[in-house]
């Protein structure tokens, strides 16, 4: 995947209504691209959330590990781990299919050491430090896109957060109390910035930074 702009849109989730208005009506023909789906994350981070730490503090260059798969299956589930990198405005993604499925009812040490031994050498040197389990989530996602293909949109919102920290298994149970916001995510090429900025423009929100994962560990606190 190339570097693309992702621009983000915050606001209340009492406004899900309102948000699927503007989408709907927006004069770049937005129309859905994919059928909506649920979204699983497991993030990796160090001992000592070296990852977090970047992205609380809005370091330009950052990282983070993560294992991701769609539904809501815990058990034999298919599950990509991915490397999302961002550089200021500008950020790509990294993905490896692993060959094996996982079952998140085994201890982290197992479901680790499967993931380490079951991905490439390049991928290991990650997670030779990203390799501690701190948080899970999962949220309802809508997938949107431009008639003319270059601009994508998605629409994020029933977000639910699990601390994994000092935990010997998957916390699956255990939700931690979380704001309720929903999140638009504008998304298009490095070529493509003055387009993207025209689309963010009709919408009636201001862009925002977030992320996830940082409010995710933030509640968790």
């Amino acid at each position: 995947m190339g570097l693309r702009y992702e621009l983000k849109l915050i606001c209340d989730a009492r406004w899900l209504p309102q948000a699927r208005s503007w989408i709907r009506l927006h004069p770049s023909g937005l129309g859905v691209a994919y059928p909506s789906r649920r979204v699983n994350s497991i993030y990796l981070d160090t001992l000592h959330m070296s990852s977090f730490a970047a992205n609380l503090v809005g370091v330009s260059a950052r990282y983070k590990l993560r294992l991701r798969w769609y539904g809501e299956a815990t058990t034999g589930i298919q599950t990509v781990l991915e490397l999302k990198r961002k550089d200021n405005m500008l950020g790509d993604k990294l993905q490896y299919a692993l060959p094996c499925m996982l079952d998140l009812n085994r201890p982290w040490k197992e479901i680790v050491d499967t993931v380490f031994t079951g991905v490439p050498s390049e991928w290991q040197v990650w997670m030779q430090t990203m390799r501690h389990p701190t948080l899970f989530n999962h949220y309802q996602r809508e997938y949107y896109v431009t008639s003319d293909g270059v601009v994508r949109v998605t629409l994020d919102f029933a977000l639910a957060v699990y601390n994994q920290r000092m935990t010997q298994r998957p916390n699956l149970r255990a939700r931690q109390p979380l704001p309720g916001i929903i999140v638009l995510e504008i998304k298009a090429g490095q070529d493509q910035e003055d387009r993207l900025q025209e689309i963010v423009s009709e919408f009636p929100i201001p862009r925002s930074r977030n992320s996830k994962y940082v409010n995710g560990l933030l509640a968790a606190m």
